[in-house]
């Protein structure tokens, strides 16, 4: 009895740990497409096991390996692969299932792992290396791998790998050279360019796994081949992210100030944009704050925290009695010429009480853009 006990118990053991290693190698890294968190820049790849903050009313666009497309809402602090082993192994919608039974914002872009470009992604014939600059590399078994003749041919170039030296030469005038035959490629290989014996670069190569749009290019930016696939995930986040507006003080999403206080905004949007903000107050008044006076004119570049005073503007805003709003709005292309001219005046000129009490119905009226817009309630005490 006790063997076949210690054998149930063994057997049992052996299914947990499978299931557990089982449940790891589900977990799907991600790229970041786009984001308003502040830090979190497009392309950035977040693990499984990565930690991830978003801010309260923070968005940031996920892409996952599969192809599948995640925008999450803050406040989330947590990782990826805990939602992940919650509901086992998923697709991208059912792990936003997930995400909203524990209390977070989530939304599936486009609706299926199947969701990409529409046109060919980018086909890797012709891979060249620069023997001069480090690089990871994506290559297929009929990618075509070449090396560049450097620019300074001063020593003798060399191939090494695990304490074997391949010698590299160009013919005179040729541009490139192919890739030795007798130096195999293989998934994960790793070499060192030498000059006369001296570590110069490291070429990595992964070798890609068979698959087509959205998630080909995510497997592409996972394995580090940024020259490669960087442009198309640029591509894909501008056809995917919605417009998204950020707003925070430097005392939080709901700041209490005293009256007099100096009040620092920083604001964010998921993708670039043409920027207008306004400080209303209880009694109705307003004033302009964005982009009245600010240099380089309305434009917010996609990612890129904007803060309020700072580099492009310099005058801040002032709590006082009745100052309780900050009112932001967000075009996707240059608006400036279609709005009135005292939205875009001196910075604090008080707006017309009509023009005040009309933004949101002006914004909505101009056709031709997509308009993100955000509010954020400031107390005075």
């Amino acid at each position: 009895m006790s063997r076949l006990f210690d054998l149930a118990h063994r057997t049992a053991f052996l299914i947990a740990v499978t299931a557990m290693l089982l449940g790891e190698a589900r977990a799907e890294d991600a790229v970041l497409l786009a984001s308003t968190v502040p830090g979190y820049a497009p392309g950035m790849v977040v693990s499984s096991n990565d930690r991830l903050s978003v801010p309260d009313g923070a968005s940031a666009t996920l892409l996952f390996e599969s192809g599948g497309m995640l925008r999450l809402r803050g406040p989330f602090e947590g990782t990826l692969g805990q939602q992940q082993a919650k509901g086992g192994e998923s697709s991208v919608a059912m792990l936003a299932d997930m995400f909203r039974l524990h209390g977070v914002d989530a939304t599936v872009i486009g609706g299926t792992r199947s969701t990409g470009p529409t046109r060919t992604t980018p086909i890797l014939d012709d891979v060249q290396v620069d023997p001069q600059r480090s690089g990871t590399y994506c290559v297929e078994p009929q990618t075509a791998v070449w090396i560049n003749r450097p620019s300074t041919e001063h020593g003798v170039y060399a191939l090494q790998r695990m304490g074997r030296n391949r010698t590299l030469g160009w013919p005179a005038n040729a541009l490139r050279i192919e890739w030795p035959a007798d130096v195999p490629i293989d998934d994960g290989s790793q070499f060192e360019i030498t000059t006369d014996g001296a570590a110069r670069t490291t070429v990595t190569f992964h070798v890609m796994p068979a698959a087509t749009g959205a998630t080909r290019i995510a497997q592409g930016v996972l394995f580090g081949c940024h020259d490669q696939f960087d442009d198309e995930l640029r591509r894909i986040a501008r056809s995917a992210a919605t417009p998204e507006l950020w707003m925070t003080t430097d005392r939080g999403r709901h700041p209490a100030y005293h009256a007099g206080d100096p009040i620092g905004l920083t604001i964010m949007s998921d993708v670039d944009g043409y920027l207008y903000c306004i400080a209303s107050r209880d009694d109705g008044t307003a004033a302009p704050i964005f982009p009245a006076g600010a240099v380089d004119g309305a434009q917010l570049r996609g990612s890129a925290p904007l803060s309020i005073p700072g580099r492009r503007q310099s005058i801040g805003l002032t709590a006082f009695p009745g100052l309780d709003r900050v009112h932001c709005w967000l075009a996707d292309r240059d608006i400036t010429p279609e709005l009135p001219h005292a939205l875009l005046g001196a910075p604090a000129g008080r707006l017309p009480d009509q023009l005040a009490g009309d933004l949101d119905f002006l914004f909505s009226r101009i056709g031709g853009t997509r308009i993100a817009a955000d509010v954020l309630t400031v107390k005075v005490e």
